[in-house]
């Protein structure tokens, strides 16, 4: 258990107490009386101090919240910044939640299209496929046909090669095999295609 003094009554006993102490010891004998008194000043100041629960060491304020901070209005305190000597802005909790948000947003999104363009695939009502391709317009999902590019194996997956019947068909996609699909401009698969190669001897 601590002892902690203070307030005036127990600094007034304190002041005692020494006082006693320091005639005794400036007397240079142990008078009964002097001793009794000084003795007595110790424990009452004690007592006093163990009832009263005080301490002489100032009371340090807590530093108070920016206005409009703190755990009830869902921000986070101001916080000094080094060398600035100014407290910085209060930063909304939901505000740094936002990109995770928006992460999380995007991942379903995705999950979400791969199912469709997985069903899409292996629709055999052409009713559904139908449904399916009015759906994926509508957010913003297009279903790439390569047919006719120049195939580049960043954006173009080879399935399979076929002879050029001229040298300007060479490197030209034949035909889509199965077609890619693109989120928003985001490429999710790209499209299989049959490339056109070398030209065909006479």
């Amino acid at each position: 258990m601590t002892i902690r003094l203070g307030g005036p009554l127990v600094g007034a006993l304190v002041g005692l107490a020494a006082a006693a102490l320091g005639a005794v010891f400036l007397t240079g004998g142990f008078d009964p009386v002097t001793l009794a008194v000084a003795a007595g000043s110790v424990v009452v100041t004690a007592v006093v101090a163990v009832l009263t629960g005080r301490s002489i060491a100032p009371k340090i304020a807590p530093a108070p919240f920016a206005p409009g901070n703190g755990p009830a209005t869902g921000t986070i305190p101001a916080v000094q910044l080094p060398g600035t000597g100014a407290a910085s802005g209060p930063i909304p909790v939901q505000q740094l939640a936002e990109p995770a948000r928006a992460a999380q947003s995007i991942a379903d999104r995705t999950v979400l299209v791969e199912a469709c363009i997985w069903m899409r695939d292996r629709a055999t009502s052409p009713a559904l496929a139908q449904h399916l391709d009015k759906a994926f317009n509508r957010v913003g999902v297009a279903q790439l046909d390569a047919t006719g590019q120049r195939f580049d194996p960043a954006v173009h997956e080879a399935g399979g090669i076929i002879a050029a019947k001229s040298p300007a068909e060479d490197g030209i996609i034949a035909r889509t095999e199965q077609p890619g699909y693109s989120d928003r401009g985001r490429l999710l698969r790209h499209p299989i295609v049959t490339v056109f190669r070398g030209q065909v001897r006479a």
